[in-house]
Protein backbone atom coordinates (compact mmCIF):
# COMPACT_ATOMS: atom_id res chain seq x y z
CA UNK A 1 0.00 0.00 0.00
CA UNK A 2 1.10 3.36 -0.73
CA UNK A 3 2.32 5.59 2.26
CA UNK A 4 -0.34 8.43 2.45
CA UNK A 5 0.72 11.98 1.68
CA UNK A 6 2.41 14.26 3.36
CA UNK A 7 0.46 17.13 5.34
CA UNK A 8 2.25 19.85 2.85
CA UNK A 9 1.13 17.78 -0.16
CA UNK A 10 -2.54 18.07 1.25
CA UNK A 11 -1.93 21.17 1.70
CA UNK A 12 -1.08 22.24 -1.56
CA UNK A 13 -3.79 20.57 -2.73
CA UNK A 14 -6.60 22.20 -0.90
CA UNK A 15 -5.13 25.66 -2.22
CA UNK A 16 -5.15 24.26 -5.90
CA UNK A 17 -8.98 23.58 -5.58
CA UNK A 18 -11.91 26.06 -6.55
CA UNK A 19 -13.88 27.28 -3.76
CA UNK A 20 -17.12 25.94 -5.52
CA UNK A 21 -15.43 22.28 -5.25
CA UNK A 22 -16.38 22.94 -0.98
CA UNK A 23 -20.13 23.76 -1.38
CA UNK A 24 -23.14 22.46 -3.41
CA UNK A 25 -22.84 21.03 -6.82
CA UNK A 26 -22.87 24.39 -9.72
CA UNK A 27 -22.90 26.61 -7.04
CA UNK A 28 -20.94 29.83 -8.11
CA UNK A 29 -21.47 32.40 -5.31
CA UNK A 30 -21.65 31.18 -1.98
CA UNK A 31 -23.85 32.65 0.72
CA UNK A 32 -21.02 32.13 3.19
CA UNK A 33 -17.50 32.21 2.26
CA UNK A 34 -15.07 31.71 4.19
CA UNK A 35 -11.29 31.70 3.19
CA UNK A 36 -8.37 31.16 5.36
CA UNK A 37 -9.59 32.45 8.54
CA UNK A 38 -6.94 32.96 11.54
CA UNK A 39 -7.91 34.04 14.63
CA UNK A 40 -5.34 34.52 17.41
CA UNK A 41 -5.78 35.11 21.09
CA UNK A 42 -2.75 37.24 23.02
CA UNK A 43 -2.49 35.88 26.44
CA UNK A 44 0.41 36.16 29.45
CA UNK A 45 1.91 32.80 28.18
CA UNK A 46 2.53 34.20 24.82
CA UNK A 47 -0.12 34.10 21.44
CA UNK A 48 -2.40 31.23 21.17
CA UNK A 49 -3.75 30.17 17.82
CA UNK A 50 -7.04 28.90 17.86
CA UNK A 51 -8.29 28.79 14.46
CA UNK A 52 -5.17 27.87 12.01
CA UNK A 53 -5.85 28.77 8.46
CA UNK A 54 -9.10 27.00 7.49
CA UNK A 55 -11.57 27.62 5.07
CA UNK A 56 -15.41 26.46 4.31
CA UNK A 57 -18.32 27.68 2.94
CA UNK A 58 -22.04 27.43 2.81
CA UNK A 59 -24.38 27.51 0.09
CA UNK A 60 -28.01 29.02 0.74
CA UNK A 61 -30.20 26.36 2.32
CA UNK A 62 -27.40 24.22 2.73
CA UNK A 63 -26.60 22.70 6.36
CA UNK A 64 -23.43 22.24 7.15
CA UNK A 65 -21.95 20.74 10.51
CA UNK A 66 -18.97 21.07 12.10
CA UNK A 67 -17.70 18.48 14.81
CA UNK A 68 -14.54 18.77 16.93
CA UNK A 69 -13.79 18.00 20.57
CA UNK A 70 -13.95 20.93 23.01
CA UNK A 71 -11.30 23.21 22.33
CA UNK A 72 -11.01 22.22 18.80
CA UNK A 73 -11.90 25.54 17.37
CA UNK A 74 -15.03 25.00 16.44
CA UNK A 75 -16.83 27.62 18.64
CA UNK A 76 -14.35 30.41 18.18
CA UNK A 77 -14.62 29.76 14.34
CA UNK A 78 -18.38 30.73 14.76
CA UNK A 79 -17.97 33.64 16.84
CA UNK A 80 -15.40 34.86 14.96
CA UNK A 81 -17.92 35.02 11.70
CA UNK A 82 -20.41 37.33 13.55
CA UNK A 83 -18.06 39.94 15.62
CA UNK A 84 -18.72 37.71 18.85
CA UNK A 85 -14.47 37.62 19.70
CA UNK A 86 -13.45 40.36 21.55
CA UNK A 87 -10.75 41.83 20.02
CA UNK A 88 -8.05 42.64 21.67
CA UNK A 89 -7.51 40.01 22.82
CA UNK A 90 -8.37 38.62 19.85
CA UNK A 91 -6.73 38.87 15.83
CA UNK A 92 -8.90 37.82 13.22
CA UNK A 93 -7.39 37.98 10.27
CA UNK A 94 -9.06 35.84 6.53
CA UNK A 95 -8.41 36.12 3.22
CA UNK A 96 -12.21 36.34 2.64
CA UNK A 97 -14.77 36.38 4.97
CA UNK A 98 -18.15 37.39 2.89
CA UNK A 99 -21.67 36.85 3.47
CA UNK A 100 -23.89 37.11 0.62
CA UNK A 101 -21.13 39.34 -1.34
CA UNK A 102 -20.41 41.00 2.21
CA UNK A 103 -17.23 41.79 3.64
CA UNK A 104 -17.73 40.86 7.12
CA UNK A 105 -14.42 41.69 8.40
CA UNK A 106 -15.20 45.73 7.01
CA UNK A 107 -18.00 46.17 9.02
CA UNK A 108 -18.19 48.88 11.48
CA UNK A 109 -19.66 47.97 15.14
CA UNK A 110 -23.09 49.42 13.82
CA UNK A 111 -23.32 47.72 11.24
CA UNK A 112 -22.20 44.13 12.28
CA UNK A 113 -25.08 44.56 14.74
CA UNK A 114 -27.58 45.12 11.96
CA UNK A 115 -26.40 42.01 10.33
CA UNK A 116 -26.57 39.38 13.61
CA UNK A 117 -30.38 39.18 14.07
CA UNK A 118 -31.28 39.78 10.87
CA UNK A 119 -28.97 38.05 8.60
CA UNK A 120 -27.30 35.54 10.42
CA UNK A 121 -28.85 34.17 13.29
CA UNK A 122 -27.06 32.65 16.57
CA UNK A 123 -28.50 29.91 19.15
CA UNK A 124 -25.88 29.24 21.61
CA UNK A 125 -25.02 26.51 23.87
CA UNK A 126 -26.45 27.46 26.93
CA UNK A 127 -30.08 29.56 27.08
CA UNK A 128 -29.86 29.78 30.93
CA UNK A 129 -26.91 32.53 30.31
CA UNK A 130 -27.17 33.34 27.14
CA UNK A 131 -31.14 34.80 27.63
CA UNK A 132 -31.15 38.13 30.17
CA UNK A 133 -32.59 36.84 33.65
CA UNK A 134 -34.75 39.97 34.12
CA UNK A 135 -36.16 39.76 31.21
CA UNK A 136 -39.54 37.98 29.92
CA UNK A 137 -39.44 35.25 26.89
CA UNK A 138 -41.86 37.65 24.83
CA UNK A 139 -39.61 40.53 25.79
CA UNK A 140 -36.58 39.08 24.81
CA UNK A 141 -37.94 37.96 21.22
CA UNK A 142 -39.70 41.05 20.52
CA UNK A 143 -36.71 43.30 20.93
CA UNK A 144 -35.28 41.36 17.67
CA UNK A 145 -38.44 41.76 15.93
CA UNK A 146 -38.62 45.81 16.96
CA UNK A 147 -34.93 46.20 16.23
CA UNK A 148 -35.06 44.36 12.87
CA UNK A 149 -38.28 44.26 11.40
CA UNK A 150 -40.35 47.20 13.36
CA UNK A 151 -44.10 47.54 13.65
CA UNK A 152 -46.36 48.58 16.20
CA UNK A 153 -46.05 47.40 20.00
CA UNK A 154 -48.86 45.47 20.09
CA UNK A 155 -47.42 43.63 16.37
CA UNK A 156 -44.29 43.02 18.27
CA UNK A 157 -45.83 41.33 21.07
CA UNK A 158 -47.85 39.54 18.85
CA UNK A 159 -45.46 38.11 16.53
CA UNK A 160 -42.93 37.21 19.36
CA UNK A 161 -45.55 35.38 20.87
CA UNK A 162 -46.44 33.42 17.35
CA UNK A 163 -42.56 32.46 17.49
CA UNK A 164 -42.83 31.33 21.30
CA UNK A 165 -45.21 29.14 19.86
CA UNK A 166 -43.98 28.23 16.39
CA UNK A 167 -40.93 26.27 18.24
CA UNK A 168 -43.14 24.58 20.11
CA UNK A 169 -43.29 26.43 23.38
CA UNK A 170 -47.32 25.82 24.65
CA UNK A 171 -49.43 28.61 25.58
CA UNK A 172 -46.95 30.52 23.87
CA UNK A 173 -48.97 34.07 25.06
CA UNK A 174 -48.71 33.00 28.85
CA UNK A 175 -45.10 31.89 28.46
CA UNK A 176 -43.98 34.77 26.40
CA UNK A 177 -44.35 36.76 30.13
CA UNK A 178 -42.63 34.10 31.64
CA UNK A 179 -38.83 34.57 32.81
CA UNK A 180 -36.02 32.19 31.76
CA UNK A 181 -35.51 30.43 35.14
CA UNK A 182 -39.33 29.39 34.84
CA UNK A 183 -38.92 27.13 32.20
CA UNK A 184 -37.24 23.78 31.76
CA UNK A 185 -33.61 23.61 29.65
CA UNK A 186 -35.02 22.07 26.58
CA UNK A 187 -37.95 25.40 26.65
CA UNK A 188 -34.78 27.87 27.09
CA UNK A 189 -33.36 26.27 24.29
CA UNK A 190 -36.89 26.79 21.89
CA UNK A 191 -36.59 30.28 23.38
CA UNK A 192 -33.40 30.73 22.19
CA UNK A 193 -34.34 29.35 18.92
CA UNK A 194 -36.98 31.91 18.57
CA UNK A 195 -35.05 34.87 19.16
CA UNK A 196 -32.17 33.95 16.88
CA UNK A 197 -35.31 33.40 13.45
CA UNK A 198 -37.28 35.78 14.85
CA UNK A 199 -36.27 37.77 11.69
CA UNK A 200 -36.14 35.07 9.94
CA UNK A 201 -32.34 35.16 9.11
CA UNK A 202 -30.77 33.42 5.69
CA UNK A 203 -28.31 31.68 8.05
CA UNK A 204 -28.73 30.41 11.22
CA UNK A 205 -25.46 29.12 13.62
CA UNK A 206 -26.02 26.83 16.06
CA UNK A 207 -23.40 26.48 18.74
CA UNK A 208 -23.71 22.91 20.31
CA UNK A 209 -27.65 23.92 21.22
CA UNK A 210 -28.25 20.56 22.38
CA UNK A 211 -25.26 19.56 24.41
CA UNK A 212 -26.48 20.51 28.11
CA UNK A 213 -29.95 18.38 27.58
CA UNK A 214 -30.75 14.90 27.90
CA UNK A 215 -31.05 12.41 25.03
CA UNK A 216 -35.02 12.72 24.46
CA UNK A 217 -34.90 16.42 23.93
CA UNK A 218 -32.09 16.67 22.29
CA UNK A 219 -33.65 14.54 19.40
CA UNK A 220 -36.80 16.96 19.57
CA UNK A 221 -34.46 20.04 19.09
CA UNK A 222 -32.77 18.55 16.27
CA UNK A 223 -36.33 17.56 14.50
CA UNK A 224 -37.29 21.35 15.48
CA UNK A 225 -34.39 22.57 13.47
CA UNK A 226 -34.50 20.28 10.78
CA UNK A 227 -38.27 21.27 10.51
CA UNK A 228 -37.58 25.14 10.78
CA UNK A 229 -34.92 24.74 8.64
CA UNK A 230 -36.94 23.62 5.68
CA UNK A 231 -39.96 25.63 6.44
CA UNK A 232 -37.86 29.20 6.04
CA UNK A 233 -35.69 28.22 3.65
CA UNK A 234 -32.33 28.73 5.32
CA UNK A 235 -28.79 27.99 5.81
CA UNK A 236 -27.77 26.63 8.35
CA UNK A 237 -23.85 25.41 10.30
CA UNK A 238 -24.78 23.14 13.23
CA UNK A 239 -21.75 22.66 15.97
CA UNK A 240 -21.42 19.88 17.95
CA UNK A 241 -18.57 17.29 19.62
CA UNK A 242 -20.95 14.31 18.42
CA UNK A 243 -21.30 13.26 14.80
CA UNK A 244 -24.29 11.42 15.85
CA UNK A 245 -26.11 14.22 16.79
CA UNK A 246 -25.64 15.79 13.12
CA UNK A 247 -25.79 12.42 11.03
CA UNK A 248 -29.23 13.47 9.75
CA UNK A 249 -29.02 16.90 9.61
CA UNK A 250 -25.94 18.04 7.79
CA UNK A 251 -25.59 18.46 3.70
CA UNK A 252 -21.70 18.49 4.42
CA UNK A 253 -19.46 18.09 7.36
CA UNK A 254 -16.14 19.49 8.39
CA UNK A 255 -14.19 17.44 10.96
CA UNK A 256 -11.94 20.68 13.08
CA UNK A 257 -9.02 19.27 15.14
CA UNK A 258 -6.48 21.78 16.81
CA UNK A 259 -7.89 24.80 14.58
CA UNK A 260 -7.44 23.13 11.69
CA UNK A 261 -9.76 21.11 9.44
CA UNK A 262 -8.66 17.81 9.04
CA UNK A 263 -11.27 16.68 6.79
CA UNK A 264 -14.25 18.13 4.75
CA UNK A 265 -17.11 15.44 2.76
CA UNK A 266 -20.26 14.84 2.35
CA UNK A 267 -22.34 13.54 5.23
CA UNK A 268 -23.04 10.59 3.18
CA UNK A 269 -19.60 9.92 2.31
CA UNK A 270 -18.12 10.65 5.93
CA UNK A 271 -20.51 8.53 7.13
CA UNK A 272 -19.79 5.79 4.95
CA UNK A 273 -15.72 6.23 4.39
CA UNK A 274 -14.27 8.65 7.51
CA UNK A 275 -10.57 9.09 6.23
CA UNK A 276 -8.69 10.37 8.91
CA UNK A 277 -7.72 8.90 11.68
CA UNK A 278 -9.42 11.44 14.08
CA UNK A 279 -12.72 11.48 12.29
CA UNK A 280 -12.73 7.92 12.63
CA UNK A 281 -11.91 8.12 16.22
CA UNK A 282 -15.10 10.50 16.24
CA UNK A 283 -17.13 7.75 14.66
CA UNK A 284 -16.17 5.31 16.76
CA UNK A 285 -17.30 7.40 19.67
CA UNK A 286 -20.41 8.18 18.15
CA UNK A 287 -21.26 4.62 17.47
CA UNK A 288 -20.26 4.20 21.76
CA UNK A 289 -22.55 6.95 22.62
CA UNK A 290 -25.63 6.14 20.49
CA UNK A 291 -25.22 2.07 22.27
CA UNK A 292 -24.64 4.15 25.81
CA UNK A 293 -21.33 2.74 25.84
CA UNK A 294 -19.46 5.72 26.07
CA UNK A 295 -18.50 7.14 29.28
CA UNK A 296 -17.28 10.67 27.84
CA UNK A 297 -17.58 11.83 24.44
CA UNK A 298 -13.86 13.16 24.13
CA UNK A 299 -11.99 9.55 25.54
CA UNK A 300 -9.43 8.74 23.63
CA UNK A 301 -9.11 11.68 21.37
CA UNK A 302 -5.81 12.90 22.59
CA UNK A 303 -4.11 10.56 20.41
CA UNK A 304 -5.27 11.39 17.16
CA UNK A 305 -2.85 13.48 15.14
CA UNK A 306 -4.24 16.48 13.56
CA UNK A 307 -1.03 16.19 11.21
CA UNK A 308 -1.53 12.83 9.62
CA UNK A 309 -4.08 11.39 7.30
CA UNK A 310 -6.26 12.48 4.82
CA UNK A 311 -7.66 16.08 4.79
CA UNK A 312 -8.78 16.76 1.33
CA UNK A 313 -11.99 18.01 0.55
CA UNK A 314 -13.93 15.20 -1.06
CA UNK A 315 -16.40 16.37 -3.59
Amino acid sequence: MAAAPSTARWASRISELPITAQGHAGDTQPLLDVRDLRVEFDTGAGVVCAVDGISFNVAAGETLGIVGESGSGKSVTAMSLVGLVPAPPARIEAARLSLGGVDLLELDVAALSRVRGKRIGFVFQEPLSALNPVMTLGRQVGEVIECHLGGSRAQVRQRAAQWLGRVGIPHPDELAEAYPHQLSGGMRQRAMIAMALAAEPELLIADEPTTALDVTVQAQIVDLMRRLRDDLGMALIWISHDLGVIAGLADRVAVMRAGKIVETASAADLYANPEHPYTRQLMTLARQNALGAAGSSTFGLASADPGTGHSEPRT
